[in-house]
């Protein structure tokens, strides 16, 4: 029997309803700007996922009674539970990934704690124009996105990466995201390498 239709027949519309209703994200608002025009489709699903904090995290997976209570904590040793907010954002190895990318940028600032926050404030740093904003997103969204691969990495295959290494990868990554829009630009990995934003002249 379904019961999550009032009819107890199952249809995906009634299937796509219960799951779309369930969580609510931090701030609705967020929403519209994660469908990033020059991200790939699975990365925008995977935000997607991360804003509702439905991604397999063990402490999700402890939840779903999947993983054991010993075995949500954190890999890195430091007795915390590893949410989607402690392995973006606060974990021993992966918060100082956000520490180069900042210096990459050459921005100086604090940003917040929980997922939401962190990524509104990353947009607008240093500037309102749109162009900047755009780019910034981009930015975001291939480091978590990275992040994510390298835990899995580390989870999964045993691979353990410097932050150097991921913080490589996301320049890379994002430069081939922008180099289809940029098409027209003296763009070149080197001066991306090292300012993005001095190479494309955008303040």
């Amino acid at each position: 029997m379904w019961k999550v239709d009032s009819s107890s027949r199952y249809t995906v519309r009634s299937a796509y309803n219960s799951i779309t209703s369930q969580g609510t994200v931090e701030n609705p608002e967020v929403v519209p700007s994660v469908w990033h025009k020059d991200v790939p489709l699975k990365v925008l699903l995977f935000m997607w996922r991360l804003l509702r904090d439905w991604l397999p995290t063990k402490n999700n997976l402890h939840r779903r009674r999947v993983l054991d209570f010993d075995d949500q904590f954190c890999v890195g040793g430091c007795g915390s539970a590893k949410t989607s907010t402690h392995l973006f954002l606060h974990c021993m190895h992966f918060s100082l990934v956000w520490n180069h990318i900042l210096q990459w940028l050459g921005v100086v600032t604090v940003l917040p704690n929980d997922i939401t926050g962190h990524f509104n404030q990353f947009q607008h740093l240093g500037s309102v124009t749109k162009s900047r904003q755009s780019i910034l997103q981009v930015i975001w969204l291939a480091t978590v996105w990275e992040i994510w691969k390298d835990r899995n990495n580390k989870n999964f295959n045993a691979t353990d990466s410097s932050i150097l290494q991921v913080e490589d990868r996301i320049k890379l990554l994002t430069f081939k995201w922008l180099k289809v829009k940029f098409t027209t630009l003296p763009f070149n990995y080197y001066g991306w390498w090292l300012s993005p934003f001095t190479l494309l002249g955008i303040g």
